[in-house]
């Protein structure tokens, strides 16, 4: 189940509404899910999302309305109203040598998907740091590794391009999304503390199976936490 970035801006339009109204109603799971290239994550992702009813929202959709609400001041009211309290917490728990206020797309993306979880509509969010955006709250955090030569099996077989491309791919794309952590909230994207659950997919090739692992998981974690 996805979403478009005009859907996503109303949902997050609507919950504020409904909350100025009395209230949001049930509140669905969210799951954030970091992953290799190659790991099968986007696919686990979207398992995932089908078992438990909610939508997915992936880095493009992120990306999306994070420049949308950079361009459009009645949006971006409405995410400061809306995510105040936790954007004043977030700024505490992740205070570092730098002002992150001064770095709006940071600052947008946070917004967005506190915004996201605001809704209580639920959803799986795929990457952009949101493990870290969300640590303070109620959310069940997901990293999904392979090992780089069961990655780039995996990718040389999905795009028909040969082992040794693969292997290059891989090792860039895991780069940068390592190096978009650092450089966006100077933390490392495979720090173990960071996730509830990491799973490793080299010998786990039904990624629905692996979706229900997580349910399990994230069940017995709220019976934890209740």
């Amino acid at each position: 189940m996805t979403v478009d970035a005009t859907k996503l801006v109303e949902a997050i339009l609507k919950a504020h509404a409904a909350e100025m109204h009395g209230g949001r109603g049930a509140e669905r799971p969210v799951v954030t899910l970091s992953r290799d290239y190659g790991s099968g994550g986007r696919e686990i992702a979207q398992q995932l999302a089908k078992h438990l009813a909610v939508p997915v929202y992936d880095k493009e959709l992120l990306d999306a309305v994070v420049e949308r609400s950079g361009a459009d001041p009645h949006l971006l009211a409405q995410l400061d109203e809306k995510t105040r309290g936790f954007w004043d917490s977030w700024i505490v728990s992740m205070l570092s040598g730098e002002n992150v206020l001064d770095d709006n797309y940071r600052r947008h993306l946070v917004k967005v998907v506190l915004g996201i979880f605001n809704t209580g509509k639920g959803g799986v969010i795929i990457g952009r740091g949101a493990h870290l955006i969300l640590a303070q709250q109620n959310v069940f955090r997901v990293r999904i590794i392979a090992s780089p030569e069961t990655c780039a099996e995996r990718v040389a077989h999905k795009r028909q391009i040969s082992l040794e491309e693969a292997r290059k791919e891989v090792a860039r794309v895991n780069g940068d999304r390592a190096k978009f952590i650092w450089d966006v909230f100077k933390k490392r994207l495979n720090e173990p503390a960071a996730f509830d659950l990491t799973i490793n997919t080299d010998h786990l090739s039904k990624y629905e199976e692996v979706a229900e692992i997580i349910i399990f998981a994230m069940q017995y974690h709220h019976r934890n936490i209740s």
